[in-house]
This record gives structure tokens, C-alpha cells and sequence, in this order.
């Protein structure tokens, strides 16, 4: 019997243990993606990205994943804070003293595949793409379900998929062992969701990394 899709959380992660995850940090406190658009002079991306892996995942730092890309901005980061003032702090001081000049959106709530979160970029070593996607008006909610249906369009590449407060409305993150096959699912399945306005796809293989 097919099971049912994976519903869309759009509230706050703080919701009592509706969904499961293997990290304590993982869907605890504030979580926030980095768009990194320029760097300072003198410095390539490479040299920002290292230095924001320096500060390292919680407990013992903010920063869970750091990469270069290539696409439409220089390098990604996904970084945790425990409120809004220490994400402020943060973008301020360590990100910008490292020379992460960048944009920026809260996570605001993740998608769920049975009873377990799959937000942006935890996890999984293998080459992704990150999807900036906007949706139009009162399609988030199933354009997210059908993204984290286990039987459809997506079922091979989906990683994770996070609502967003910012610029757009949805980060999906696809991942395989070949960027070829990750290329063809943002080209071609992805294209087939309806409530789909837009999207901005960058690529990153995370395995150089190990996370």
C-alpha cells in the first residue's frame, strides 16, 4: 500500500517531539543558511570557507556545514544559534570578521518523511545542489509534500528541504553520486512539481568535506 507523503512542518522545531532526529542540534534553537556573495581583498572563497569550518558544529561551535559552490553566489554555510540575537552576533561578528559577506534566511520550519525531520544540509557527503525555490501563493505547504514524497518525483535525489523566511520560500537540497545525476532531477522531475514559481540551483560536492 502506498504510503502517505511526507507532510510539510511549518512551524518552529521546539514542538514537543512531533519528529524524530538522531542529533540534539539538529532541530533545536534558531538555524539559519548563509549565502556568501563576495569576499574581502587579497582572499578567495576558499580561504572564508576554511575559516568558518574552523569554528566547528555545536555543542562546540555554530557553523554545522561550510562549502564553496558554484552557481549564483560564491559559498554556502548552515549555522545554529540558541536566539535571534546570538544569530545577529554572529552574522555581525565571527561571519563577518572571517569574511563571510553574504545574505541570509531563517529556517523556519523543515519537511518530514514519516515521522523524521529532513531539513537543509545535516548531513550526507556526496555532490548536492542547493534550490532556492519560490512558490506562488498558497502552494508552499503541497509543493513541500510533493518534494518529501517518498514515491515521488524527487525520491531519488531528495535530501532535505527547508522553509524559509527571506527572499524565497523554500531550500531544497538534492544529493547523489554524480553531479549528472543530481543536474538531471533539478532539470527535469523538479520542473514537474506544480506550485512551483522559480528556482536558483548551486552545486557543491560535500565529499571533499566529509559532512
Amino acid at each position: 500500500m502506498r504510503q502517505r507523503a511526507a507532510r510539510a512542518k511549518l512551524n518552529l522545531h521546539n514542538d514537543g517531539g512531533a519528529a524524530m532526529t538522531d542529533d540534539e542540534f539538529d532541530y533545536t534553537g534558531l538555524h539559519a543558511f548563509v549565502f556568501i556573495d563576495s569576499v574581502d581583498p587579497g582572499k578567495n572563497i576558499r580561504d572564508v570557507i576554511d575559516a568558518l569550518r574552523e569554528l566547528g558544529p555545536p555543542p562546540r561551535g555554530p557553523v554545522f556545514f561550510a562549502s564553496e559552490m558554484v552557481g549564483g553566489y560564491l559559498g554556502f554555510a548552515h549555522v545554529r544559534t540558541e536566539t535571534l540575537a546570538d544569530l545577529q552576533d554572529l552574522i555581525a561578528g565571527e561571519l563577518w570578521s572571517r569574511g563571510a559577506h553574504s545574505a541570509h534566511c531563517v529556517e523556519a520550519g523543515v519537511a518530514h518523511v514519516g515521522t523524521v525531520f529532513k531539513g537543509v544540509k545535516r548531513s550526507t557527503p556526496e555532490v548536492i545542489a542547493l534550490v532556492r525555490v519560490r512558490t506562488s501563493p498558497g502552494a508552499l505547504g503541497q509543493v513541500m509534500d510533493t518534494m518529501a514524497d517518498e514515491h515521488g518525483p524527487l525520491r531519488e535525489t531528495f535530501k532535505g528541504a527547508s522553509v524559509t523566511f527571506g527572499d524565497f520560500d523554500i531550500l531544497l537540497q538534492l544529493g547523489a553520486d554524480s553531479f549528472e545525476a543530481v543536474a538531471a532531477d533539478v532539470y527535469g522531475p523538479l520542473q514537474t512539481i506544480d506550485g512551483i514559481v522559480s528556482t536558483d540551483t548551486a552545486f557543491t560536492d560535500a565529499r571533499r568535506y566529509g559532512d
